[in-house]
């Protein structure tokens, strides 16, 4: 099975004042990438003020990204608004057989004064929503899939629309090519895992977890846009005087929300992957094993 996820970027452009003198409402850009590697596709859904800023992070953070589409937006309402993606399956006009669409949150929408804090001292990752495509290894899949997206909270009609399509096996490979790949069954998604087994795995892995090497920065911002803490607990944590205080505080905050809510720990386990050592995708790879022994 192939997974793919999706990211889509949205920029910030100033507030113009109309002739009358009445503020003219802010600007927004929205921009889709893909980013590809043997096993999936990725793409981003994150938001910024300004675009060669963001553009440098992205490049930076993210290697070989495929740039898509890009749109421009007002939301309906400011300075609190939203923009959000919203899935329905049943409302597709195409076939969209063998593709399972899952979001990582939901609602799967950012904030606009989540969009104006990215540049703080504090906020050094801009706010990012996650949507996994799952494509079943059947020969029932329809090879391309094209999937709108409407979006919620704009002023003017608009929808996104995913497109992708199946990886082939290479024509040169004798084995792959004369016998139907194996049926392997897609790894955990979110709404598989247990509370209770997460919770325990969690608690034995917390020295690790420590000694892992994942900037607390980085993991506060990202728990922030998942909401798991808000900005009054990210303020509380940033002050703390010591980083082991700071990862004790976390931890904390992530046990008790594995209780309430299992889907935490696979949001924890994509962060770790999305920090991108060779210590945190270990660490991730050692709760994917411990949670299933």
């Amino acid at each position: 099975m192939q997974i793919l996820i999706i990211t889509i970027i949205l920029l910030y452009t100033a507030v113009s004042t109309h002739s009358t003198g009445i503020p003219e409402a802010t600007v927004y850009a929205g921009q889709v990438f893909y980013q590809r590697d043997e096993s999936r596709d990725l793409m981003i859904f994150t938001a910024a003020k300004d675009l060669n800023p963001l553009r440098q992070y992205i490049r930076k953070e993210h290697s070989h990204p495929e740039f898509d589409q890009s749109i421009k937006f007002k939301l309906t309402s400011s300075p609190k608004g939203c923009i959000e993606l919203i899935f329905n399956d049943k409302h597709q006009t195409e076939l969209i057989t063998g593709w399972k669409i899952k979001p990582h949150l939901m609602p799967c929408q950012i904030e606009e004064e989540d969009i104006l804090s990215f540049g703080d001292i504090c906020t050094t990752i801009p706010p990012s929503c996650l949507v996994s495509i799952y494509a079943e290894n059947s020969p029932y899949t329809v090879p391309n899939l094209s999937y709108s997206v409407p979006l919620k909270g704009v002023q003017k009609s608009k929808e996104i629309v995913i497109n992708r399509s199946l990886k082939t096996k290479s024509s040169s490979d004798p084995v792959t090519n004369n016998r139907s790949p194996p049926s392997a069954p897609p790894p955990p998604s979110n709404s598989t895992f247990r509370g209770d087994i997460a919770h325990r795995v969690m608690t034995e892995c917390t020295s690790s977890i420590k000694d892992c090497g994942i900037d607390i920065n980085f993991l506060v911002d990202k728990l922030l846009e998942h909401k798991i803490v808000n900005s009054r607990e990210k303020r509380k944590i940033t002050a703390k005087e010591t980083d082991d205080d700071k990862m004790d505080e976390l931890l904390h905050i992530i046990l008790s929300s594995i209780r309430m809510n299992e889907k935490v720990f696979g949001i924890f386990i994509d962060i770790l992957r999305e920090e991108d050592t060779l210590r945190t995708i270990a660490l991730a790879d050692t709760l994917m094993d411990k949670y299933k022994e």
